[in-house]
């Protein structure tokens, strides 16, 4: 058997296409580890049962935000893989305190998972989760999770462009070419993640945030990970404080990438903070009172194609990357992975949304043009029904008695889960995340008009009425 990572990304193709900054940031731990490879060697066999030999695949290794990672190949053609963090992105994210929190989370979110669930996940073996003299691999060395490996592919490579499937961009399942073998697969795949997403929801606390483990492997929620904000004891609490961050991060210096320079900026700033305003009034009135104070489930946090490996039938066979792990808000718990959730697209038809929050006050419209789901959505609806049905006798609902199905397909479920993380990876854009809220508030008005009628709210209307006088071509 060779090594897992002969699959991995080509390690200087990939760094070619990366920003030089973050580049440096990978090739610099490397470099970093590279005079301590048998230190390493050393460490990880003396965790084997038979404390055979390995050897660390230096030159195919990977990495994502916060890690390097490193496949370990031992005589018996087992694999483990040693994770390294990587120092920080700049004062706020990646931090040696977020990074602790991080690994102490997916720790203890492993532990729960393996305890009370059969969903596919690597074994930890040993971690230190900062530097610190009493780094069993050295007081210089980077924090590191050694764990168990697990071999598989993804979805992609069955032949399944899952995020197409789910752009809503005139995509349907027929798009698999009529290939019987290929629905198989994607139904096998639909099946098992509704199968993860009900045995994450009977994993439930009263607070909202990361996990946390003790000595003697008792798992309690403590502050978020990445930014370490809480626990929360409310759904509403945990919702406010996530829209002042995109309220924030609307504010945060920097441009769209479709704006020019000069005059431009301040426009981008202010579609920004507009969107930030529509993502906090869709919000907050689907939140059900009935559910606002728990408990709480859990949710791996960055559940994708990426994160995902199955077998050549599409059958899930493991789940990685658990450190974004923690206990949300109902709402916030109802889409598993927005590849499953689907984009928006516009019909001239009524809204096909099944709202189950007759409860709310809320001032959702389904009248002009409206949005529909995604032939995908679809179709992982059916199942997560399904699953929710063949695992009745066990199902965890919420107090407001919602069914998982119901949630997915609700309109709380999309503000709340999947448009709240393209709120935050596309920094509040305006053309994608903003026209979908704003259709969604159903207020009559056209998209730029209720923006315009914004930027009067705030005094910002002369900033708009200059940026349009502005010339095409200055001289």
């Amino acid at each position: 058997m060779s090594p897992i990572s002969d699959i991995w990304p080509d390690v200087t193709a990939s760094l070619e296409i990366m920003e030089p900054e973050y580049a440096t940031r990978v090739t610099s731990m490397a470099e970093q580890l590279r005079p301590h490879h048998r230190a390493i060697e050393s460490y990880a066999s003396s965790f084997h049962p038979q404390q055979l030999p390995c050897r660390l695949v230096a030159d195919h290794y990977t990495w994502g935000q916060s890690f390097v990672v490193f496949e370990l190949f031992f005589s018996d053609n087992l694999s483990w893989i040693i994770r390294f963090g990587m120092r920080p992105m700049d004062a706020y994210f990646n931090t040696a305190a977020q990074l602790e929190r991080k690994i102490l989370n997916e720790v203890a979110a492993l532990h729960l998972v393996r305890q009370r669930t059969t969903i596919p996940v690597p074994e930890i073996i040993s971690y230190h989760a900062h530097p610190s003299p009493s780094n069993p691999l050295g007081a210089d060395f980077p924090a590191f999770v050694l764990m168990t490996a697990i071999t598989g592919m993804t979805i992609e490579d069955c032949g399944i462009a899952i995020q197409e499937l789910s752009s809503g961009y005139e995509q349907t399942l027929e798009s698999l070419g009529g290939d019987e073998s290929k629905h198989a697969i994607l139904q096998n795949y639909l099946h098992d993640i509704a199968d993860i997403h009900v045995q994450l929801s009977r994993i439930t606390f009263d607070h909202i945030g990361s996990f946390v483990i003790d000595a003697q492997g008792v798992v309690t929620v403590g502050p978020g990970a990445d930014f370490g904000l809480g626990p929360f004891s409310s759904a509403k609490e945990y919702f406010a404080i996530q829209a002042e961050a995109y309220e924030e991060l609307a504010m945060a210096t920097g441009l769209d990438d479709n704006e020019d320079e000069g005059g431009n900026a301040n426009v981008a700033q202010l579609k920004r903070q507009f969107v930030a305003s529509l993502w906090r009034r869709a919000m907050m009135p689907l939140v059900d009172e009935r559910d606002a104070r728990g408990p709480f489930p859990m949710r791996h946090g960055d559940l994708h194609s990426d994160n995902i490996l199955v077998d050549k039938t599409g059958h899930i066979v493991g789940v990685l990357d658990w450190d974004c792990a923690g206990t949300v808000p109902w709402e916030a718990f109802a889409v598993p992975t927005f590849e499953v959730s689907g984009h928006f697209t516009e019909t001239d038809t009524s809204s096909t949304f099944s709202s189950d929050s007759a409860s709310s006050t809320s001032s959702l419209s389904s009248t002009s043009s409206a949005p529909t789901r995604s032939v995908v959505h679809h179709a992982f609806h059916r199942e997560l029904a399904a699953a929710e049905f063949q695992g009745s006798a066990f199902l965890v609902k919420p107090p407001s008695g919602r069914s998982l199905a119901a949630l997915h397909d609700s309109d709380a479920g999309h503000v709340g889960a999947y448009l709240a993380y393209w709120m935050y990876s596309l920094a509040c854009d305006y053309d994608q995340t903003g026209r979908a809220l704003h259709r969604m508030l159903g207020s009559g008005d056209d998209m730029d008009q209720a923006f315009q009628k914004f930027a009067d709210e705030i005094g910002a209307a002369d900033m708009l009425e200059k940026h349009s006088q502005r010339p095409l071509i200055e001289i």
